[in-house]
């Protein structure tokens, strides 16, 4: 790590004595909120309307949805993908709904990304019932992460006991990109950030608050692995306890991974000379672009629904084929024994359902096998992966 590079960071280097890799410095981010006024910049202030805006749109179309967890379970699947693929993870939005949809967690991959959800819907219960944003939410959140995947065997739950780098692939900490705090320095940074986060004296925009927040959990890097995708989650987490997005729609990791480059540029250059102001304008943008894309979304589920709808009233079908093809709009996958358990209803009623839908063109055949057939809604799922 090049230290001349931090002169003007808006924290410090400290030095560390090691037998295992000799004398290196280590950053330490400075306390939350820099002093930065981010008022004085025009630019970012249109940043921050368009971005606020959206979300402000994003919450109107979610109102007209007759049932909007139909879009939660839709993109909190999205965003397990695409977070887990940042870090490596080689699964499809696709392959993960049709696991869940067989309930089988076979592949790793689908189970390293079924934990993050476990990990999502863990923390936005706590949240719903009033919990607060804390260091023993943050590390059952992290226990659920790593549960059973690569990883497992690296203090899940715990902040790291040794040191990490960021750099090259093989490279050693002398010729680290980065180099995060040292490990005793972790528990006292993060008690710093939770008592930021939850710091309601601060009179600070609240978006503005969540990209620092984001800042600095991925400076601390607390844990020895799946640093990001907690990081990541946390953004979700602290919106909705914010009550900035009333249901937990709007992830940003579509946009981190997109420009991944530019994000880790911008955290760096944040850490070496106190750029505060570009990180906060990209994180505004990446929200600005999200809650676009969920609005879309929502409004291609809500049409198509309608649509499908409509079709159910001509044909003078029952209550149990819209309930059919509302659950489509959870999971595009299903199967008759998944058709007959959810309604209730025996298997060959389910079957005459699921071949009634087949007919409509609602969904079709997408694997065989005996009675475990598979269908898919192929309208659905190519609205949820656009």
């Amino acid at each position: 790590m090049d230290y001349s590079h931090f002169k003007n960071s808006y924290g410090s280097l400290k030095e560390i004595e090691s037998k295992d890799h000799g004398n290196y410095k280590v950053f330490i981010p400075g306390n939350l909120p820099p002093p930065i006024d981010f008022s004085s910049d025009k630019e970012l202030q249109r940043t921050l309307y368009d971005a606020t805006a959206a979300i402000s749109k994003l919450s109107g179309i979610c109102t007209q949805l007759p049932n909007p967890d139909m879009l939660v379970e839709s993109y909190m699947n999205r965003e397990a993908v695409l977070s887990s693929q940042i870090e490596g993870t080689r699964v499809s939005l696709s392959e993960l709904l049709l696991s869940s949809a067989k309930k089988s967690e076979e592949n790793s991959d689908v189970r390293e990304v079924f934990n993050y959800i476990v990990a999502i819907r863990h923390g936005l219960e706590r949240i719903r019932n009033g919990g607060p944003i804390d260091l023993e939410l943050i590390r059952v959140m992290h226990t659920l992460l790593m549960r059973g995947v690569r990883g497992h065997d690296k203090r899940p739950g715990e902040f790291r006991n040794v040191q990490n780098w960021v750099g090259s692939p093989m490279s050693d900490i002398q010729d680290a990109t980065f180099v995060p705090p040292d490990p005793e320095s972790v528990e006292t940074l993060m008690t710093d950030l939770i008592d930021y986060i939850n710091d309601s004296d601060y009179l600070e925009i609240p978006l503005i608050k969540c990209a620092m927040i984001h800042y600095q959990f991925e400076t601390i890097h607390p844990f020895c692995d799946g640093n990001g995708r907690i990081g990541r989650a946390l953004i979700t987490l602290y919106l909705c306890k914010m009550g900035i997005i009333e249901k937990p729609i709007l992830y940003l990791s579509g946009y981190f991974n997109e420009h991944k480059g530019e994000y880790t540029s911008l955290l760096l250059a944040a850490n070496m000379n106190s750029s505060f102001l570009p990180w906060t304008a990209f994180f505004l943008k990446a929200i600005k672009v999200q809650a676009s894309d969920a609005m879309l979304m929502a409004r291609g589920l809500l049409t198509l629904r309608e649509h499908y709808k409509e079709e159910m009233k001509r044909n003078s079908l029952t209550t149990n084929y819209i309930a059919t093809v509302d659950n489509l709009f959870v999971n595009p996958y299903t199967n008759i024994r998944s058709v007959s358990e959810d309604l209730g209803v025996s298997y060959p009623t389910a079957k005459t359902i699921v071949d009634r839908l087949v007919d409509m063109g609602i969904v079709e055949l997408a694997e065989s096998k005996g009675r475990g057939k598979m269908f898919v809604a192929r309208k659905i799922l190519s609205l949820i992966e656009r």
